[in-house]
């Protein structure tokens, strides 16, 4: 009977291991199928997304009709003029090389009101950490000196009076200096005495004539971003994080937006956090400017290969 039972027992056992392999392989397969479902789903739309709108780049450096022609051209299967063809790919190259330098100047021109931002605001910075420090030092030299002859004169009784006073002003000296040092970690303030308020324009503030955007800048900046669910222009994402972040605290806050887009005939005073303020800005617009070299280089990348055989003379073959 014991030999049966065994047999009986090992059977189930083994069909146990069966049915747990079976049911582990449904559960695998299906987590695979959702995986795969929810890939298809979500792949197409971020890849929709991220690939930038040629049409739109094409329509920023005003080569829509040269590009649609060419690529006309490139897939004619009749006879085509093979100089058009060279004049079209030059032309378009022209432009997009056109707009990539006027991208680097303006990148150029933030780059250098950020660099005079950051050091005026490290010279204000270390001014304000020089008076802090020595207030701190003072507070602990003073306040310490004072309550340790206040205790050598409690080991005389006819001295508890002056020990007593000796202690109070140690006491108000340390929290004097405190309060020095409190009231000086704001920091002092500065001109900005640059020629150069690339964020004007963002707020509708006068420009300096070293800092209007070109036009094709301008109206990338102007367009929908394809990101933005809410199909917000790249001007307005980038207004929208300010306030949010708490660079300029509201669209209505003149006098902040006053001192990060200031210029040097207003000579108006900078404080450190405005400095900071204003540095974080441009580098937002600096990085957002820079998308449209990727932009550019794509639209370049695109364009269909001029063939170098069809240009040389007859009788002679390609080097």
């Amino acid at each position: 009977m014991s030999g049966s039972n065994e047999r009986v027992l090992g059977l189930v056992e083994w069909r146990a291991c069966l049915w747990a392999i079976f049911m582990g392989g449904l559960c695998a397969a299906g987590l695979l199928a959702f995986s795969v479902t929810v890939a298809a789903q979500v792949a197409p739309k971020e890849m929709q997304t991220k690939q930038p709108d040629m049409e739109s780049v094409e329509g920023l450096v005003g080569v829509s009709s040269e590009v649609s022609r060419l690529k006309e051209l490139a897939t004619s299967r009749g006879a085509v003029d093979r100089w058009e063809i060279l004049w079209l790919h030059q032309h378009i190259s022209e432009r997009i090389m056109a707009a990539s330098l006027q991208v680097d100047a303006t990148i150029a021109q933030i780059d250098n009101e950020i660099s005079i931002a950051d050091e005026v605001h490290g010279y204000l910075s270390d001014r304000r950490d020089r008076t802090v420090n020595r207030a701190n030092l003072l507070g602990i030299l003073l306040g310490g000196g004072l309550s340790a002859t206040s205790s050598v004169l409690q080991l005389s009784t006819n001295l508890d009076t002056a020990s007593s006073a000796l202690d109070i002003a140690g006491g108000s000296a340390s929290v004097g200096f405190a309060l020095m040092g409190i009231h000086a970690q704001k920091g002092g303030s500065a001109p900005f005495d640059f020629n150069s308020n690339m964020l004007a324009e963002f707020f509708d503030r006068p420009t300096l004539p070293t800092s209007q955007y070109p036009a094709t800048v301008w109206a990338f900046l102007n367009e929908p971003s394809p990101t933005s669910p809410e199909h917000m222009t790249r001007k307005a994402q980038l207004l929208k994080t300010w306030v949010v972040v708490q660079r300029i605290g509201s669209l209505s806050n003149a006098d902040k937006i006053d001192r990060v887009t200031s210029q040097p005939s207003e000579m108006l005073k900078l404080s450190i956090d405005d400095l900071e303020d204003r540095a974080a800005m441009l580098q937002d617009v600096r990085a957002r400017i820079s998308f449209l070299k990727r932009d550019l280089g794509n639209l370049l990348a695109s364009l269909p290969e001029v063939d170098e055989s069809a240009f040389v003379p007859a009788g002679e073959k390609p080097q």
